[in-house]
């Protein structure tokens, strides 16, 4: 027997007996691997079984959340329809979500100190795009400053913007000179009043209507 024959014998006899001996090993590390995967799955299964447990009442009360919100965004929408019945739904969604909720709750409180407060209302609407931008944010700003035919993307210029500008931006300059908004070619514009909330309402015809959507708004939620 030559020397590669003798050294592959004892090759082979040496992977043998590490064979041999590394079995159990091989062996045991199978047991213990299927014990921990059996293990896990049943920890899984508890902790999933646990966390559904503890996750049911939350999800209860979410839903019922979600059921009240729904049912309060029902009364919501119903008592700006009855308030506005000329308007779209689309308009009683925005007068929903509009700030006049924070705006007359900081008049409320203004109206406390010793100097004169006056709210407006801009709804002055644009005849741009068949009407649907309506009296978007900020809109008022060119109507206070005179500048309606500067924005002509905002009011589509010419005189019906012209004639109500021309009044607020005479009313805006007699307030900062005087502090009383009257003068200035709006009707007479009274202090306004927690309890009466007098309000202009700026458009083509202003008015003075006391606090126009006061019954809507205790429909909604009270301020945080």
């Amino acid at each position: 027997m030559g020397f590669l024959d003798k050294l592959l014998g004892r090759t082979k006899e040496t992977a043998s007996t590490v064979a041999e001996k590394a079995s159990p090993a091989v062996d045991k590390a199978g047991e213990v691997a299927s014990s921990a995967f059996d293990k896990a799955k049943d920890v899984t299964k508890e902790t999933a079984s646990t966390v559904a447990e503890k996750a049911a009442p939350v999800v209860d009360k979410a839903g019922e959340v979600a059921s009240s919100a729904l049912d309060k965004a029902k009364d919501v929408v119903a008592a700006y329809a009855k308030a506005f019945p000329d308007r779209k739904p689309v308009e009683i969604w925005s007068l929903v979500s509009s700030n006049r909720q924070s705006t007359v709750a900081l008049a409320d409180a203004k109206s406390k100190q010793e100097a004169p407060v006056y709210l407006a209302w801009f709804g002055w609407q644009p005849p741009l795009f068949d009407g649907r931008m309506r009296a978007f944010h900020c809109l008022d700003i060119c109507f206070w400053f005179h500048n309606t035919d500067l924005m002509y993307t905002h009011t589509g210029g010419g005189a019906r913007p012209r004639r109500l500008a021309e009044k607020m931006a005479r009313t805006l300059l007699q307030f900062m000179k005087t502090g009383d908004a009257n003068g200035g070619g709006l009707p007479a514009w009274p202090r306004y009043t927690a309890a009466r909330g007098e309000t202009m309402v700026l458009d083509d015809a202003p008015a003075v209507r006391d606090d126009p959507d006061r019954e809507a708004r205790k429909a909604l939620p009270p301020l945080a």
